[in-house]
């Protein structure tokens, strides 16, 4: 495994070094190609020479035989100056030719020295118009001049098309070398750099596109989720810290569900507890006079719906004031909670006890007609004859006792606050 560090480097050198190979094959082929094409033209240049000289020669016959046919002593300097015109190009052709021509040329400059001297005769003659001399020495000079070009010339002149052909095809056969080996070069770094790109893809791209594909799925909320790479140091510790790190997520996940469960629990408990204090009487632990209502107006509706029976009870302490003037309030409510046990212990589980006020009690009697909450109201008043109260000696008639009225649907009324106040009218007679 490599540091995305190292893979830079490596690629980046890679780069550096197809690019210096390229410099170089470039820097090598520029030198073939310029090699050759300097030994093509160095060729055409010889070639050049070659003609140029042999048309010189034939140009050195022209003087002589004017001389011979006018007479005039100025062909003599036109001589002069194509002999040196001649002469340089063999200077040219010596410092320019292979040693494979230089017996051509050695001879072809002997025979041309015998050329010169020829001519220098024939200028020599005072009168040369019809001088039978000097058309002897013209003729001699011709077939001279002819050996000359033809036999050494000539060959030097084929020898050289000969080499300019060769090099003409060595000069071709470099520039399809040097095309091959250009296009072969940018083929092998196209491939590499490709190469590069997709391994730097492969090892550096794709992990982060996973990092995020895999983020994107934490996030959704797929806590087990993990990303397995095994591709360079770092990004396995980055792959082994991101499972760890989503590892602790899903912990810490369930701890918050857990904390949340628990505390969603402990709330609906307080709620339940508040509920029921709500709905609690705090002295005597038994409903209290607004949840009596409401369950009143429930049971009353529910009844009406279904054609049952409902009852209700309103129970008051006889003489409760003489009782707290007498003895204390606190001694007051050490009573109301006896009475409100001894009023749950006198009832069904789904019949309801409640403070309405003061000293003032109501039962709800679901399901119940009149006479059977009669018979229960006296049931209990009888219990409470039975029992033993703190001071009630004090109380008129020597005894604690209660009054109860009761009230029915649908005997009575339909109406809950009506049911309500009948019983308490029942009550007070």
């Amino acid at each position: 495994t490599l540091r995305i560090r190292t893979k830079l480097i490596i690629s980046f050198s890679i780069i550096v070094a197809l690019l210096s190979v390229l410099i170089l094959l470039t820097y090598y082929n520029r030198n073939i190609l310029w090699k050759g094409m300097f030994r093509l033209e160095e060729g055409i240049y010889e070639t050049y020479i070659v003609a140029r000289v042999q048309l010189n020669i034939d140009r050195v016959l022209m003087p002589p035989n004017d001389y011979l046919i006018t007479g005039e002593p100025g062909e003599k300097v036109k001589f002069q100056m194509t002999v040196e015109e001649v002469e340089t190009g063999f200077g040219q052709l010596e410092g320019l030719t292979n040693n494979g021509y230089n017996p051509h040329i050695q001879e072809a400059k002997g025979k041309f020295i015998l050329l010169k001297e020829i001519a220098e005769a024939i200028f020599a003659i005072q009168n040369p118009v019809g001088d039978k001399r000097g058309a002897q020495l013209m003729k001699a000079m011709d077939a001279l001049a002819s050996d000359l070009v033809t036999n050494h010339m000539n060959k030097v002149h084929l020898d050289q098309r000969s080499q300019l052909a060769k090099l003409i095809v060595l000069a071709d056969i470099n520039q399809k070398r040097v095309d091959t080996l250009i296009v072969a070069g940018i083929v092998v770094s196209i491939i590499t750099v490709s190469l590069l790109v997709l391994y730097l893809i492969r090892t550096i791209v794709r992990p982060i596109l996973l990092f995020r594909e895999g983020a994107f799925i934490i996030r959704s909320g797929n806590l087990d989720h993990r990303i397995n790479i095994k591709d360079g140091m770092e990004i396995n510790l980055l792959a082994d810290e991101f499972n760890k790190m989503a590892g602790r997520l899903k912990e810490s996940y369930a701890d918050l569900e857990k904390k949340v469960e628990d505390r969603t629990k402990e709330l609906n408990e307080l709620n339940m507890k508040l509920n029921e204090l709500s709905i609690t009487d705090g002295l005597t632990g038994i409903y209290n006079h607004m949840h009596f209502y409401d369950r009143l107006t429930d049971e009353l509706h529910r009844a009406v719906r279904y054609g049952r029976h409902l009852s209700v009870i309103m129970a008051d302490i006889d003489y409760f004031k003489h009782y707290n003037d007498t003895n204390g309030h606190i001694e007051g409510d050490h009573v109301l909670k006896e009475i409100a046990s001894c009023l749950r212990r006198n009832v069904r589980d789904q019949d309801i006890v409640a403070r309405y006020g003061g000293e003032e009690f109501a039962v709800l009697l679901p399901e119940t007609g009149k006479e059977g909450a009669l018979v229960i109201a006296g049931r209990i008043r009888e219990y409470l004859l039975n029992q033993t109260f703190p001071h009630e000696e004090k109380q008129p008639g020597g005894k604690l006792t209660m009054s109860f009225g009761v009230a029915a649907f649908p005997a009575d009324t339909t109406d809950p606050q009506c049911l309500i106040e009948m019983a308490d009218k029942a009550l007070y007679r």
